[in-house]
């Protein structure tokens, strides 16, 4: 950037007529804009301020080549080349001094000879100075004006501040834009204080969405994104192991490829895993060579690279390699999802020479980094991994967590749920004490408009608060719909077809939807149970008669019919407006899993499909007394009687028993600490064709599981998953039930009181089956149980459902 702080740029908008008004306020309605031919970052900062006043208020600034003395100005420029007079900084403002920082004021004079400050830095200093008087405007169809008190200096705490951005069938919005919607969420998002660009770079990727080639769309966004003054980052994944001859060969013909064909490149991430298979001994000096092509078309372009799914041993080897060789081609490393270490130890075991860029994913709500704590069952198995999630309080602390160890990020992203959470990232990152409230009601009233802005940002704030408690009986949900439903019949046609106010509004339709139909669930599931107790009188065959009719209610009539429709509507809305694909079928989702919600609206919300299978089974037994044994088993799956316990692990409501660790703030990705897992729900499609890969091999009919199975109880990596019991009963002998169930597929050695050993390695089991085990007597004889289960092999343990049953 050493050109720019050399070029000469300086743009003056002038305004026909300038008044501070009563209201304490610059009037810049009908402004011109002058602009002197200059560094092309500053000519594109000034086109940008221009056009983006001209979608809000309806009429862009035209283009001028001199100021008169006495209309009132705004100009932007660089301090020591500023023509005329140099301006004088008002108290306590200085000259901006920082890489990328910019001073921004208001001059009022009582002659009339206003003007209104951009003082830059370099180019990009000015580029982020007119970002923020974007967001300080304020501006209305026909109107645009200024606080006369407007005063600030800004410098960004951290270097690197970028989002990720993939023009793939993996996410489910980028593959169906042209290159002017980028442009527009570039510039969107610039104003926030971004200053790179990752590609996750693919250029042989299709998509029926796409309007044109991967390859072109790549390379067009190199330019555009260069065009800007910003860093072109790509996320280049090998395609295998190149520990083989053959494929390090062919990737290293693919890479010299892409680097001679990308116009401009700043950086290379690599990542060791997530994808890549290649182990670190002949990933090092594979990507030696790697760094000699790059540098071939790109001389002065960094190579990173991130060790996410490498095991200890692998952590030790690279670890080692980066102290004893230092090598002088890799710039950085990269800390993202699935890397098995935290982010502290990463750095107090990376050598000081080189930074650490976090690459965070906000992206995902479940199976992911940063889960959401202690999530609802029925937002799991329907709202799932990827739908709106505005978590902007959640992200703030992640961000917080991240900032000593790391000289900025780059999060993963797949799309546009995470919109709100991008400009979190980039606020806290250009400002790490940014009150995020403040940042909110920025994103509202920029994006949405003055008038309901601070109600979008009230709205997207409570969305978060809808996901921290039980849905049920959460009152925040309905609170939420209404705000929203508020703004619906406030708002214009233009605000209705802003698809960030879409994005806000599907999600508080999903979530009244669903708590309405989860109230539903469970009363019609009561209904079964209370009909299941009368088999002792009534007999076994009247009694799943009358449960059969209690839960097929739920099917007969639907419920909040016109909510549904509407959450449909707004599917389709979205997807005409971004290309935003909510559903497999009707709008080209990759898979279910790929923020397809659509596909979930009718997703049971009880017990049902497993009880129906029950129930046939039942009937099929010959012997009365097995069947009423059978259908007590059923009632009494959760009070397993006196003396005894019961946790459905992964419910946040329901594991009393769960040692707890850190507490969410302190390690919310959960690394050291037990959290609430979901696997996939069921009722989702199981064409192969739809599932990813790795569930595609075992996409038979399975047996309907239990609501129960489907969340586990998990701890990731080092961190064992244990139990504490107390009140028991020294002079009795207990046996351990359980369920290991989950994605994992876990291996898991039990142990009781860390010395005896419950059980040796033992593999999860699909489709779940019940397990038991004898717990030792010396273990209980004080009345206390320590249970720890350690993962053998997999990820991590993972266990459903556990009783300790005091034995007869």
């Amino acid at each position: 950037m050493e050109s720019v702080r050399k070029s000469l740029c300086i743009v003056a908008w002038v305004l026909a007529s300038a008044v501070a008004c009563a209201e304490g306020t610059l009037d810049l309605t009908g402004a011109v804009l002058v602009r002197d031919a200059g560094d092309p970052v500053i000519v594109k900062a000034a086109t940008m301020l221009a056009e983006e006043i001209g979608k809000r208020a309806g009429t862009q600034p035209a283009m001028a080549r001199a100021a008169d003395a006495k209309q009132t100005a705004i100009i932007l420029g660089l301090l020591e080349q500023w023509p005329g007079p140099t301006p004088t900084f008002p108290a306590p403002l200085a000259a901006p001094d920082k890489k990328e920082s910019y001073a921004l004021w208001a001059d009022t004079k009582p002659e009339g000879t206003n003007r209104v400050y951009v003082v830059g830095h370099d180019a990009r200093g000015v580029l982020f100075g007119v970002g923020r008087l974007l967001r300080t405007l304020e501006m209305r169809p026909g109107q645009v004006s200024l606080p006369a008190t407007t005063a600030v200096a800004s410098a960004p705490d951290q270097p690197i501040r970028g989002h990720h951005f993939g023009y793939d069938d993996t996410n489910n919005t980028f593959d169906a834009w042209t290159l002017a919607q980028f442009e527009q969420q570039f510039r969107d998002l610039i104003v926030f204080g971004m200053n790179t660009v990752e590609l996750s770079l693919d250029f042989k990727a299709e998509s029926p969405h796409m309007p044109v080639p991967a390859e072109k769309m790549n390379i067009d966004l190199s330019r555009l994104v260069h065009s800007y003054g910003l860093d072109v980052w790509i996320f280049h994944a090998l395609h295998g192991d190149v520990s083989d001859p053959a494929l390090a060969e062919q990737e290293l013909a693919r890479s010299a490829y892409v680097f001679e064909k990308m116009p401009y490149l700043d950086a290379v991430f690599v990542p060791g895993g997530d994808p890549g298979e290649t182990p670190p001994q002949t990933l090092m000096p594979f990507l030696a060579k790697l760094a000699e092509l790059l540098h071939k078309h790109h001389p002065g372009a960094a190579l990173w690279l991130s060790n996410q799914a490498f095991e200890d041993s692998e952590n030790d080897y690279l670890y080692d390699y980066l102290a004893n060789e230092k090598p002088a081609w890799l710039k950085g490393m990269v800390f993202g999802p699935w890397t098995k270490i935290t982010i502290r130890e990463a750095r107090e075991r990376t050598p000081s020479q080189y930074p650490i860029r976090s690459y965070p994913d906000m992206t995902h709500n479940v199976r992911s980094q940063f889960p959401v704590p202690h999530w609802d069952r029925a937002f799991a198995h329907t709202l799932g991994r990827e739908c709106a999630n505005p978590r902007p309080f959640a992200q703030a602390q992640i961000h917080h967590n991240e900032i000593p160890y790391c000289d900025g990020s780059i999060p993963y992203s797949e799309g546009v749920n995470d919109d709100v959470n991008k400009v979190v990232w980039l606020a806290r990152s250009w400002d790490t004490e940014a009150d995020i409230a403040e940042v909110m009601r920025d994103y509202g009233r920029y994006f949405i408009g003055e008038d309901l802005g601070p109600a979008i940002a009230e709205g997207l704030l409570a969305e978060e608060k809808n996901w921290e408690a039980p849905l049920l009986n959460h009152p925040v949900v309905s609170e939420t719909f209404a705000h929203w439903q508020a703004i619906e019949q406030k708002a214009d046609m233009a605000v209705k077809n802003n698809w960030r106010f879409q994005l806000g509004l599907i999600r508080a339709y999903y979530d009244e939807y669903l708590k309405q139909r989860l109230a539903v669930a469970v009363e019609r599931e009561a209904n079964a149970y209370a009909a299941l107790r009368t088999a002792e009188t009534k007999g076994p065959e009247a009694a799943i008669a009358g449960a059969r009719a209690a839960l097929a209610a739920d099917r007969a009539k639907p419920v909040a019919p016109e909510l549904k429709a509407r959450i449909e509507d707004l599917g389709a809305a979205l997807f005409q407006n971004i290309g935003m694909q909510l559903d497999v079928k009707r709008y080209g989702a990759k898979n279910p899993e790929r923020g397809a919600i659509l596909e979930f609206l009718d997703t049971p919300l009880n017990d049902a499909p497993w009880l129906t299978e029950q129930f046939d089974s039942i009937l099929a037994e010959k012997d009365r007394a097995v069947q009423l044994e059978r259908i007590a088993a059923l009632l009494n799956w959760e009070n397993p009687g006196p003396g005894s316990f019961y946790d459905d692990l992964g419910n946040a409501t329901k594991e009393p028993h769960l040692v707890p660790g850190k507490p969410w703030s302190e390690d919310p990705g959960f690394v050291e600490s037990p959290q609430d897992e979901f696997t996939r729900a069921i009722g989702v499609p199981q064409d192969p064709a739809q599932l990813e890969p790795a569930e595609a091999a075992s996409a038979e009919k399975k047996p309907a599981p239990r609501l129960s199975w489907l969340d586990q109880g998990q701890t990731l990596f080092r961190t064992d998953l244990r139990m504490h019991f107390d009140g028991l009963d020294t002079g009795a002998a207990y046996t351990l039930r359980a369920v290991y169930y989950g994605r994992f597929k876990a291996t898991m050695r039990l142990t009781a009181d860390d010395q005896y050993e419950v059980h040796g390695p033992v593999n999860a089991s699909d489709p779940p089956e019940i397990v038991e085990f004898p717990i030792p007597a010396e273990a209980t004889k004080d009345g206390v149980l320590d249970l720890r289960w350690t993962k053998t092999e997999g990820r991590g343990c993972q266990v459903a459902e556990v009783w300790l049953l005091r034995n007869p």
